[in-house]
């Protein structure tokens, strides 16, 4: 059937006198067909270059023949290239081109290669893009001002045009001239203040258009041009710019437009620094005396053009009050970032949000807890009486993520006293006995509560005990989740941060009781410590308060689980004391760690038999069940992370058996990405793009993070590499063919001297490549994917020993309340901890510091300056952050990377950074800054 339209298609056009859709639309059917041959979209593409360097016919529909191409770079983007070709020479031999297909053109010339647009010829100049813009045909317009940033324009030119269409006459011209400022101001750097001020004026303007799409628009003009205006501002003049920005944006949450309400809540979320009594007027519709007379530059409708502080009244009541529930859901988010800023704020805006709570969308109250939860983390969730039941409510809600939220944020919450504790503790239990799923969830939260609140837990244990006691009159049942939830909260207390001394208060018959449900309450306090622990010490309080005249246990307070990085560990010293007749003492010590017991033999077995069945898993790749392979995968990565305790004790083989399936994962998606043409037309190439980077990335890091690999090991992931690159080169990725071609010549070439030097054979899907690469044809993307048909994962038996790099840094003492002082523009130290893992003394190491995804600085850390040895190396060390911002306060984040010298592709960064790329050790960490203030 194929063959058959191909050939009445070269039939009709070659005898085609007169302009006809029908040897369109049959074309078309070919390129979209997924299951369409390359060889067919070849022919295609051939029959239309030879039409395109044929004497034009007038009648010639131009613009269909310019669809058709750009249609087949999109659907199959490894044919860009000669699309490319063709459109060029069209447009270079067809002067009298209309205005429509030559917008077309232009647009998808571009789109193929957005990074050599600078380069597309004389053709398509600055004054092509002007000509077509200033055209009569409108949607060729509104297509080039959507891609402008894309054009080979001057700035001074650019910004000119895009002021000026934000007057034309058309509403999805003016959105578009809109949308092309607001990507102007992310790339462009604009000094002059008056230049700022008039555009962000202009879309102050707009924000009163009769269209909602342009207003909608204008609300993201104003918040990025502000933000703008308000950096370049004066230091006298900067608040009032600020509030200005902030009380124009809450103008506009009385749009009549539900869209234009939503994205005015959206960007006051984003919106940055306002005055507190700005703040504490958009919580009240009554305007308060501060903002009566107070006025701002701005534009309150059409005709009045000043704004006063006072149209800020009310503005989240009226969002919370909506009649739609995205617009309340926005702004229960805008609330977050004015709630950080002030807790006068915070205190205000809780009484709202616990009204929110009985809303009657799922969504607008799970917004308000998340909210709640946001203002929790940062110390300003104040919770009082008459708000704990409307929020206690929420743990029975019916849907699980309510409840969830609910935990988490009652889980950031300080119970002020023995009523609103005893009140939570029973409505958890509730919560637990009508939603049993829950039940790990809330022991865990229970056993976090009593160890915040021990004093308030110790209180009511004897409660606990005459409810779980059995007696004749008691209906209690033992095996229920509220008796389980009981014994958690008393069992909880003595381990109450600084109050270890309440383990006496405690009656020993309760932690026997917990005992006997040793498995239960451990698997719901996985994360707080593990099952040896927990043992250990009810097994221990059990005994240490038993009175026996002859025997009795003495308490020493460093025998209680001790918190190491969120998990409590158990090192029990019991000194038995033993009185004898005469009145002399015998003491004798035992010493018990139950936290050191290690299960290897069932560790090892378990990464066997993972690397023995592997090689199954990519059988099932292959015949297309990528589902049934990453539930196989994702099962047996949680396995493995059950014998993995301690990260920093942790065994380098299982460590680098979670990274190997995660490379099988990422492999998989990859290989099915590519391989499947239904799969590859319908995903993003985005999400490809990714997907291979995260797979190259996290080879490097294996090879790099993990020293003493055998050669049989390094070979293994080498051919996985060369796979990665395989796979990039067999789709057409514009921004970077030229460095996966290298990256794969010198992959190839260290994989040829393992070959030599293990005295292997070179396996079939190497062997293929190769045979590729001699015939100097990489332009040919068919022949990379035939060579990944011979590709079969072989199974990987780890052997010799290897060990795992990894950093660890401590900040001290640093958060929101206890930021580092700095002044700006002059430099500051950060004091750190550094403590290196198995790292060689010859190890290129850099400390990374980050202010934002464009501004960050290097600093290499010499590791011959520090004693220490290649197992463990921990030092002070003092870095230095020159680039200071004109700011009040801003967040620093840091993290320790070591250059991977194996790559032979070198990344200069300037400024003394690394050569080659970084490979991180540790995950990245936040230090919190804020300007010295001087005292007056």
């Amino acid at each position: 059937m194929e063959q058959k339209l191909l050939s009445s298609l070269e039939q009709i056009f070659r005898i085609q006198t007169k302009i006809s859709l029908k040897p369109f639309s049959m074309a078309r059917s070919l390129i979209l067909n997924p299951s369409t041959s390359d060889q067919t979209i070849s022919s295609i593409l051939q029959i239309l270059e030879t039409l395109s360097t044929a004497t034009i016919n007038p009648k010639f529909d131009l613009l269909n023949f310019i669809t058709l191409l750009c249609e087949i770079s999109i659907v199959h983007r490894h044919f860009s290239p000669t699309v490319t070709t063709i459109l060029r020479s069209l447009c270079l031999h067809c002067p009298s081109i209309p205005p429509r297909a030559a917008g077309l053109a232009l647009s998808t010339l571009v789109s193929i290669a957005p990074a050599s647009a600078s380069d597309l010829g004389p053709a398509f100049s600055e004054g092509l893009f002007l000509s077509l813009c200033f055209g009569p045909c409108v949607p060729v317009r509104q297509r080039l001002l959507m891609d402008a940033e894309k054009f080979r324009v001057r700035p001074s030119v650019l910004l000119t045009v895009l002021l000026g269409f934000t007057k034309d006459p058309y509403p999805y011209v003016r959105k578009a001239a809109l949308d092309g400022l607001i990507d102007f101001c992310k790339w462009i750097v604009v000094n002059d203040h008056l230049m700022v001020e008039g555009c962000y004026l202009r879309a102050v303007e707009l924000l009163f258009d009769t269209e909602e799409c342009v207003r909608c628009s204008a609300v993201h003009v104003v918040n990025e041009w502000g933000n703008w205006l308000v950096e370049n501002s004066e230091d006298k003049s900067k608040r009032d710019c600020s509030d200005a920005l902030y009380v124009q944006l809450c103008s506009m949450v009385r749009d009549m437009s539900k869209k234009v309400r939503i994205e005015a809540f959206n960007t006051l979320g984003k919106a940055g620094m306002a005055s507190e009594y700005i703040l504490m007027q958009t919580l009240s519709k009554k305007v308060l005396p501060t903002t009566k007379e107070k006025m701002f530059p701005g534009q309150l409708s059409g005709k009045l053009l000043s704004l006063p502080a006072s149209s800020a009244a009310g503005a989240f009541i009226h969002g919370l009050e909506d009649e739609f529930f995205e617009v309340r859901s926005s702004a229960c988010y805008a609330l977050r970032m004015p709630a950080v800023l002030s807790a006068d704020f915070a205190a205000g805006a809780l009484g709202l949000l616990m009204d929110v709570l009985n809303d009657d969308s799922t969504v607008v109250r799970l917004q308000a807890l998340e909210t709640m939860h946001h203002m929790a983390v940062f110390g300003h969730l104040k919770v009082q009486e008459m708000h704990m039941h409307m929020f206690l409510g929420t743990l029975v809600d019916m849907n699980s993520s309510i409840r969830f939220t609910a935990r988490k944020v009652l889980r950031l919450t300080k119970l002020h006293d023995l009523p609103l504790f005893k009140l939570a503790a029973d409505s958890l239990i509730q919560s637990l006995e009508i939603y049993p799923q829950d039940e790990p969830d809330v022991l865990s939260l229970i056993f976090d509560i009593g160890r915040r609140h021990g004093s308030f837990a110790v209180s009511i244990t004897k409660e606990i005990l005459s409810e779980i006691e059995p007696s004749s009159e008691s209906t209690c049942d033992f095996n229920s989740s509220k008796t389980a939830a009981r014994l958690v909260l008393a069992i909880s207390a003595p381990l109450s941060h600084g109050k270890q001394q309440q383990l006496h208060s405690i009656p020993s018959i309760l932690y026997s009781y917990a005992v006997t449900m040793l498995g239960r309450i451990s698997h719901c306090l996985t994360e707080v410590m593990n099952q040896d622990t927990l043992l250990a010490y009810l097994s221990y309080c059990s005994r240490s308060t038993g009175v026996n005249p002859i025997d009795s246990v003495k308490m020493v307070e460093d025998d209680l689980p001790t918190e190491t990085n969120g998990r409590l560990t158990c090192c029990v010293r019991l000194d038995m004391v033993h009185m004898s007749d005469g009145g002399s003492e015998i003491q004798s010590q035992g010493l018990l760690e139950p936290s050191q017991i290690a299960v290897p033999h069932v560790a090892d077995n378990c990464v066997k038999f993972i690397l023995a069945n592997i090689g199954e898993i990519w059988d099932m790749t292959k015949l297309g069940c990528i589902s049934e392979v990453l539930m196989t995968l994702r099962s047996w990565k949680e396995e493995l992370a059950t014998f993995i305790t301690d990260s920093h004790q942790s065994d380098s083989v299982l460590i680098l058996t979670l990274q190997y399936l995660h490379l099988v994962k990422l492999l998989s998606k990859a290989w099915w990405h590519v391989t499947c043409p239904i799969n590859f037309i319908y995903n993003e190439m985005g999400n490809l793009g990714y997907i291979l980077q995260k797979l190259e990335s996290t080879l490097r890091e294996v090879r790099c993070r993990f020293i003493g690999l055998s050669k049989e090991d390094e070979l293994h992931f080498l051919e996985l590499m060369l796979v990665a690159c395989t796979l990039r080169l067999s789709i057409f990725d514009a921004s970077c063919p030229e460095s996966a071609l290298t990256k794969l010549y010198s992959t190839k070439s260290r994989v040829m001297l393992l070959y030599e030097d293990c005295s292997i054979e070179p396996s079939r899907f190497v062997s293929e490549l190769i045979k590729v690469l001699q015939k100097n044809d990489t332009c040919d993307i068919s022949r990379f994917r035939e060579s990944l048909e011979f590709f079969s994962l072989n199974q990987l038996v780890f052997s010799g020993s290897f060990r795992y790099m990894k950093a660890e840094v401590d900040i001290g003492d640093n958060d929101w309340l206890k930021p580092l002082p700095f002044v700006a523009g002059l430099p500051v130290d950060i004091p750190l901890k550094i403590r290196l893992h198995n790292t060689p003394i010859e190890t290129k190491v850099w400390l990374e510091m980050r202010m934002s995804k464009d501004l960050n600085q290097y600093v290499f850390v010499d590791l011959k300056l520090f004693d220490g040895s290649d197992e463990i190396r921990e030092f002070t060390f003092i870095a230095p952050f020159y680039r200071t911002p004109k700011v009040n306060s801003f967040i620093l984040r840091l993290s320790v990377g070591m250059e991977c010298l194996s790559e032979e592709i070198n990344y200069f960064r300037g400024h003394g950074g690394p050569k080659h790329e970084l490979v991180y050790l540790c995950k990245e960490k936040e230090v919190f800054l804020s300007m010295v203030v001087k005292q007056c």
